[in-house]
């Protein structure tokens, strides 16, 4: 036609067939989409076969150009595999070729040629079929076609690859009807039989399935086709010599040289050759798009998705499927490249619509991003009703991560609605977060998990556990799956059984552990995090909970050394204005404890967080309640009956021999000896309740004490539930709970008394515990007996009672950092890190700890702000091209009063509560102190300290008292500080002030700068040199009088010196005093030796 000068327009329809019949065939496709484009209405009405051609023409523009050839003549018998491009130019142009398609079919019937129908309603239903749009009527017109049995045969194997049920043995019994009317297979009956070859259960069986109808197929499928096929099955199978023998047939037959170097490469992989590393040479060797599919289903078999990410790249862009994007996505999951998937999925975000896994790839990618509103929108767009376990567990996660706890409640609704339809796992998951938030169903929701556990040691061990934190362990049941989970556990746990002495045996180890972890602690070795990971604690037990105790404790000797700061660094100032910030998890605890979260964040304009901050924080709200509720119920019940006489706190009269005190214990001889003691004003009975037998103590459970010469006063908790049935505080029915339960937990005492009228009964701490759980302790008074707790007893009761108080403050510390990150994060003025995923240490995620995810957030950042000593000892995080300067909230501080945002007297409350509260290392400065210590009375020449000046000594005091102090590395802290007192003591003496107050305040500040109290922070070698010196550098910078002054000022000033500080060195330490002496000689005479200049006075 070029030759001739000829273009389509100048053909006729039937040339037009004749023209793209011929481009079709030859592959000329560039040029088959001009020749469609050219076709009008007439030319499809006067040649009607055009519209099969035109669907045939459009359809191959979505196929990949190596099987475009495929298509041309029927539907590939891989009708659901076959790649097909899905993106919305492909299915845009699948459904033009469909419409092509069907117009066909009415031609074709018109001009009664059912043939032709039936093949273009095929490739319209196949169309049809691979359209989610179009999906459901396809699945109809399909199921429809399976009805009839004139065209059923002919589409099993759409059924069976498209998800139709089929009964097998049904087909088998249709085919060989359909073989014997006809009188042999038809085109239809021979995909059917090919189709349920590959239904066999096992290859080996497909491939003799293959070979038993080999005759019968040949005659409608290409023979080598199905050897191909037997040959892979065979090698499946291991069938390696009825492999070869196949391969042998087809050398025979004559095959080309590269199926041939295909087929002995698939025996070579079944002979136990790396088939991985043999599909990538073949593919690299040819660059063949079936040899890269190939590659990449052996990639995903063996589950390389590294490799597969890259190759499954590679498959997607030549084919545009939507099957190789799905396996493409979770490749990307399965490495953890978040990234990666998403931005996949929005360079083809209109695949989307078409996988509900994509759409669930990319919710998850969204959320692993930090993209949290994003990922919450796109699981909205999935159903809603969508019961699979990974949309329920990103709905968690989300909730968690947002900070939206209170939507948890829905969660566990639903959960408990469907529980019948969740397994024992689901409900243990949904059993614990609805204990966390405290849901009506938690315990409905624990009973059904255990009841669902099965032989499952793990879930009743788990169940039994949350049972305890829920305060449910007096429940008969909670104890039963216990002992069943006992039954179940094998070496590899989840419960062993340990003897004491084993127990005993490992306490070396972990004393050892537990040493050198508050040793790395003490230097500033290790975070603070990691510290308590190995100390089986949380950050929030090594900083927020003992931060609030330290508050009312009144010993500063006993407060917990907080590591928030290093005494490294030097205050560094800042502009918060239009700055970016991340804030590290200790920061979030510190400015909730402050109770400044609030004004912090909206000081600044982004605020960055690690991904994994508020699922930490979710966990810790969960670790810090008491795990056995039970026990602080308990406390308070006896509180309650001491403060109404219902029992009385034991007070000893006499001293109990060392020898019984050895064998049972301080608590339980005192309280034998008090039982035992004479009264000769008095006959009421003194009785012990104790449980028997006692151990001794050195004997590891295994030796029973001989506590036969004090039978006399040795009675079981038996004895009083007798006691109180018959002074008629009991009913029959309590009196049986009562000794069932007594039964298991106690033995009786050999000639135990009788409990008399009116006695007294001494109770130790498991007879109280077994009394309160049976609700006995309330009776004695109105059985008219006395009953008396040790003080031991009371005491651990109040720690329980204080613990439950700190717990509760602790909660409002996280709720704050909750609600304040969960208002910003909905704004978007809080962001969200991706999540960082690795491999976990010891079973716990430490990449994953937020103090781990600030370092990857550092390059996004101005500032980051950290109040962990072991990382704010660097001045900067080093990204590589970026240095984020480390802050602390102490830094934050003094910033936000620069900006006006907090007072000058904001920021000293704050100070001082950071010290009371034992947090190490906070500055003092020369305005705070001269500030106090002005602010300070002064009664009998001394002192009276407010609670400001107050908590800046004992906060002094608590370092010097500690290890903690590392020299020289954190003696900038030490020297500014001794340098603040120093000169605040020199400004106290000025020409208006009181001779008497700056000498009582000159005293206290004087004792603070003593460098003696240092000594054991110093260089062990050179301690006592350090100590002389140091301390006589010290007394020189208050040797130099005040200046600017009058004379009675500067008079008094060297009164005090010599009174206070010189005469004492003199008389107690000369060899300092010497020291003195010898450096002021020496500075007199260089001063001597100076020449004057001009101008100075002689």
């Amino acid at each position: 036609m070029n030759d001739a000068g000829y273009t389509i327009g100048n053909l006729d329809s039937d040339g037009k067939n004749f023209l793209l019949n011929h481009q079709l065939q030859l592959g000329r496709w560039d040029e088959v989409a001009q020749t469609v484009g050219a076709f009008s209405e007439p030319d499809f009405e006067e040649t009607p076969i055009l519209h099969h051609l035109a669907g045939l023409a459009t359809l191959v523009a979505t196929v990949p150009r190596d099987f475009r050839a495929a298509v041309l003549t029927q539907v590939p018998f891989e009708a659901a595999d076959f790649r097909l491009a899905s993106d919305a130019a492909a299915m845009a142009t699948h459904r033009v070729a469909h419409t092509h398609f069907l117009d066909a079919v009415e031609a074709a019937k018109q001009l009664a040629c059912p043939h032709a129908a039936k093949i273009s309603d095929e490739y319209a239903l196949w169309l049809e079929l691979r359209d989610p749009d179009q999906t459901a009527h396809g699945m109809k017109r399909l199921e429809n076609k399976l009805h009839d049995p004139n065209t059923a045969l002919g589409f099993t194997h759409y059924a069976l690859q498209f998800g139709i049920k089929l009964d097998l043995g049904a087909v088998e019994r249709d085919i060989e009807r359909n073989i014997a009317i006809n009188g042999g297979m038809t085109i239809e009956t021979a995909l059917a039989r090919f189709a349920l070859a590959f239904k066999k259960p096992t290859p080996e069986e497909a491939a003799n399935y293959i070979a038993r109808h080999h005759d019968q197929l040949a005659a409608h499928i290409n023979p080598k086709l199905m050897k191909y096929r037997q040959i892979e099955l065979f090698s499946r199978a291991g069938l390696i010599e009825r492999t070869n023998a196949v391969l042998d047939q087809l050398l025979e037959e004559g095959i080309p040289a590269e199926e041939e170097s295909k087929l002995r490469r698939i025996i070579s992989e079944a002979q136990g050759n790396d088939s991985v590393k043999s599909r990538k040479a073949q593919y690299e060797a040819t660059g063949d798009l079936g040899d890269l599919i190939n590659l990449v289903a052996e990639l995903e078999e063996h589950q390389h998705w590294d490799d597969l990410c890259e190759f499954g790249r590679r498959l997607f862009e030549e084919t545009r499927s939507l099957k190789d994007a799905e396996r493409l996505v979770t490749a990307f999951n399965s490495t953890h490249r978040s990234k990666a998937l998403v931005e996949f999925l929005n360079a083809n975000s209109d695949l989307l619509t078409q996988s509900k896994h994509l759409q669930m790839s990319y919710a998850w990618g969204l959320y692993n991003e930090g993209a949290l509103l994003e990922s919450r929108d796109a699981l909205a767009g999935l159903s809603e009703d969508d019961g699979s376990s990974n949309y329920r567990t990103l709905q968690v996660n989300l909730g968690i991560a947002m900070g939206d706890w209170a939507s948890l409640s829905a969660y566990i609704a639903n959960e408990y609605q469907n529980r019948n339809n969740r397994s024992a796992h689901d409900l243990m998951r949904a059993t614990q977060l609805a204990l966390h938030i405290e849901s009506p169903h938690a315990k409905d929701l624990l009973f059904e998990t255990a009841a669902k556990a099965g032989d499952d040691a793990a879930i009743l061990t788990g169940a039994y556990f949350i049972a305890t934190s829920a305060g449910l362990e007096d429940d008969p049941q909670v104890f039963q799956w216990l002992e069943r989970a006992a039954e179940l556990s094998g070496d590899d746990g989840p419960l062993k059984k340990m003897s004491f002495k084993d127990i005993l045996e490992r306490k070396p180890e972990w004393d050892r552990r537990e040493s050198e972890t508050w040793r790395l602690l003490a230097q500033g070795q290790v975070p603070i995090f990691m510290a308590a990971q190995s100390l089986n604690q949380t950050l929030i037990d090594l900083t927020t909970f003992p931060a609030l105790a330290n508050l009312t404790e009144i010993d500063p000797r006993r407060r917990s050394a907080i590591p928030a700061y290093s005494g490294k660094r030097i205050s560094q100032q800042f502009d918060v204005s239009g700055k970016k910030v991340a804030l590290d998890a200790t920061a979030l605890l510190t400015l909730s404890f402050l109770n400044i979260l609030d004004v912090t964040l909206d000081a600044f304009e982004i605020v960055y967080i690690p991904h994994s901050t508020l699922g930490w924080l979710f966990e810790e709200r969960q670790k810090v309640a008491f795990h056995q509720p039970s026990r602080i119920a308990n406390s308070r019940r006896v509180r309650d009956l001491l403060a109404t006489d219902v029992i009385e706190k034991f007070t000893p009269s006499t001293v109990a021999s060392s020898e019984l005190s050895s064998q049972v214990g301080d608590d339980l001889a005192a309280l034998i000896v008090e039982a035992e003691k004479v009264r000769d004003d008095n006959d009421t009975q003194h009785i012990v309740v104790r449980s028997a037998p006692v151990h001794r103590l050195s004997s590891l459970m295994e030796e029973e004490a001989d506590l036969s010469e004090h039978a006399a006063v040795l009675s079981s908790c038996l004895a009083v539930v007798e006691k109180l049935r018959q002074k008629g505080q009991l009913t029959a029915d309590e009196e049986n709970r009562a000794r069932a339960y007594l039964q298991l937990h106690e033995k009786a005492w050999p000639n135990q008394p009788d409990i008399a009228d009116g006695a007294t009964l001494y109770l130790d701490n498991p007879s109280i515990s077994y009394l309160l759980h049976l609700g006995l302790l309330g009776k004695f008074k109105a059985a008219g007996l006395t009953a008396v707790v040790s003080p031991r007893e009371l005491s651990e009761a109040d720690a329980l009672i204080a613990y439950e108080r700190i717990s509760d403050e602790v909660k409002d510390v996280i709720e704050r950092i909750r609600a304040s990150l969960n208002t910003r994060i909905e704004s978007g003025q809080v962001k969200v890190s991706a999540s960082h995923k690795a491999d976990e240490v010891e079973g716990k995620s430490i990449p994953e700890h937020p103090s781990i995810g600030i370092l990857a957030l550092a390059p996004h950042c101005d500032v980051a702000i950290i109040d962990d000593r072991f990382l704010n000892q660097h001045a900067y995080i080093d990204g590589g091209d970026t240095q984020t300067p480390i802050l602390t909230t102490l830094d934050l501080l003094d910033a936000l009063v620069s900006a006006g945002i907090l007072s000058d007297d904001d920021r000293l409350e704050h100070r001082t509560r950071l010290r009371r509260a034992g947090y190490f290392f906070v500055p003092v400065t020369v305005d705070e102190l001269e500030r106090y210590l002005t602010e300070a009375t002064i009664a009998d020449g001394n002192v009276v300290e407010t609670a400001e000046l107050k908590a800046i000594r004992e906060s002094v005091l608590r370092v010097r008292m500690s290890d903690w102090l590392q020299l020289p590395e954190e003696a900038p802290w030490l020297d500014e500080t001794l340098k603040a007192f120093v000169r605040v003591l020199r400004s106290l003496w000025k020409d208006d002030a009181d001779i008497d107050e700056s000498t009582a305040r000159s005293n206290w500040l004087v004792k603070q700068i003593d460098i003696r109290g240092w000594a054991h922070s110093l260089v062990p070698e050179n301690a006592d040199n350090v100590v002389r010196i140091g301390r006589a550098a010290h007394i020189l910078l208050l040797l130099t009088p005040p200046i600017g002054v009058q004379q009675s000022v500067i008079d008094a000033y060297w009164n005090w010196m010599e009174e206070t500080i010189l005469t004492p060195i003199q008389e107690q330490f000369p060899e300092v005093y010497k020291w003195l002496v010898d450096w002021y000689r020496d500075h007199v005479a260089r001063m001597a030796e100076t020449p004057l200049s001009e101008g100075d006075n002689p």
